[in-house]
């Protein structure tokens, strides 16, 4: 009896630890370099700095648009930065301008550690005032397109602050711990033992609970038309989460059901991605 408690106590210790490990993994990223810039694909660009109501200094890009009658903030997803999603949006200019920065602890920018949507929606109003600053942008009107974590990001910023007139996100989660219990999917039934570890971890560093950074909580009280495009066959971000962000959404919103892996989004190069994209900017950002 005694052995058996010993196997248990250390079977314990060792999941937690593990859970320790790549909990701290996972809040503090790996900071991937800046390998692509707006003049390496023909853009006009100036390099920028927002600075995030706690104090945070973040780097980023504005694309101006001679032309364009709306600003699009571009959300880049997690762990990466802002050059990951410039081939991405590209399309967008010159029809509007665009604005890239890297998230908190992602990129160039400040911060050791990502808060997973808890604090980075003060980083999104960092990129609205920015815009609002601007004689020449300050009346435009400001679109969101985000990808994974922007676009949850971006959902949680929409609900939060006036200002934000369309928003588009691709491949964005609905509940953050059950992404985080999905994360742990190979280990069976361990899977929500690690899981509510996570989450206790979270609440410990993070000081919250991560129910706080679930969309599907914060999306009813929007008040811009949303299209939402999720791929049946991402098997990161189940598809299960659109649907159930759709449903709570409140009206205009879109739901478009596309195919492909969650990472890549080979799918933004092709020309009715582009076209549904641009053309739902348009409708809400030209009016």
């Amino acid at each position: 009896m005694k052995i058996w408690l010993r196997v248990l106590i250390d079977a314990v210790i060792v999941i937690v630890v593990l859970t320790i490990i790549l909990g701290w993994r996972a809040i503090m990223p790996v900071r991937m370099s800046i390998y692509l810039f707006p003049s390496d694909i023909g853009l006009p660009y100036e390099n920028i700095v927002l600075k995030t109501n706690d104090g945070k200094s973040l780097k980023g890009w504005f694309i101006p648009s001679k032309t364009g009658k709306g600003v699009i903030i571009c959300l880049h997803g997690y762990p990466a930065n802002k050059s990951d999603i410039l081939p991405v949006v590209s399309f967008l200019y010159p029809d509007f301008s665009l604005l890239l920065f890297d998230f908190r602890a992602h990129g160039e920018s400040e911060g050791k550690i990502t808060y997973f949507g808890l604090k980075e929606f003060m980083d999104v109003k960092a990129a609205m005032d920015f815009i609002k600053s601007r004689e020449r942008t300050k009346d435009n009107r400001i679109g969101i397109w985000g990808y994974s974590l922007g676009g949850a990001v971006g959902i949680i910023a929409s609900a939060k602050y006036k200002g934000i007139d369309a928003i588009v996100t691709d491949s964005a989660f609905a509940n953050f711990p059950e992404m985080v219990t999905h994360y742990y999917k190979n280990l069976g039934p361990l899977k929500y033992l690690f899981s509510a570890l996570s989450r206790l971890l979270g609440r410990y560093i993070l000081g919250a609970d991560f129910i706080e950074n679930s969309p599907e909580y914060f999306v009813d009280k929007i008040t811009s038309p949303i299209l939402i495009i999720h791929s049946v066959e991402d098997d990161f971000v189940p598809y299960a989460h659109a649907e159930r962000l759709f449903s709570k959404a409140p009206q205009p919103k879109e739901l478009w059901k596309v195919e492909g892996a969650h990472t890549g989004l080979d799918r933004a190069f092709t020309g009715e991605y582009q076209d549904r994209v641009l053309s739902f900017f348009k409708k809400y950002l030209e009016e």
